[in-house]
């Protein structure tokens, strides 16, 4: 049992950091947003993700004419920029569908090269798309809060 000074603690973390950006946030229901999730700048591996009911076409745009994904299993395709065809990389794609994903929504895994020049093109390609737009901070942490899929107290502890 939370002892009282331990609630008081949470609540003030809460209160600071999480509550004000539930309340205030510009981000509504039905969005499908994305992000850079590994570190910015030179790396091997950059991680990119994707959330909300647009998911599932920004990879139909990304992987065009290739077969569909299997729930939570990495499968190496070809990504290519929607507007032109072009050849962006071959990464690791990932498909969680809504509700067994993180956020609770369709979600889209990519792990590409992370290559400063990959990453950009990739986000470039990802802000063209109609019905996305680029996630405010801890918004996928937010969109996990209100499926249900995290508490506050875990929510604190990422900080």
């Amino acid at each position: 049992m939370w002892g009282l000074r331990a609630r008081r603690l949470l609540t003030s973390a809460v209160n600071r950091s999480i509550l004000p950006f539930v309340r205030h946030s510009s981000s509504g229901g039905g969005s499908t947003v994305f992000a850079l999730s590994s570190g910015r700048g030179r790396c091997g591996v950059a991680v990119l993700r994707v959330s909300g009911p647009g998911a599932g076409r920004a990879l139909q745009a990304l992987c065009p004419s290739q077969s569909l994904l299997q729930p939570r299993k990495a499968v190496l395709k070809t990504l290519f920029r929607p507007d032109t065809g072009e050849v962006l990389d071959r990464g690791l794609v990932l498909w969680f569908p809504a509700p067994s994903s993180f956020t609770g929504e369709d979600c889209l895994e990519l792990q590409v090269h992370g290559s400063p020049a990959v990453v950009a093109a990739l986000l470039e390609a990802l802000g063209s798309m109609e019905g996305l737009r680029p996630a405010e901070p801890g918004e996928f942490t937010r969109r996990a809060f209100l499926a249900g899929k995290m508490d506050l107290a875990q929510i604190v502890s990422l900080r």
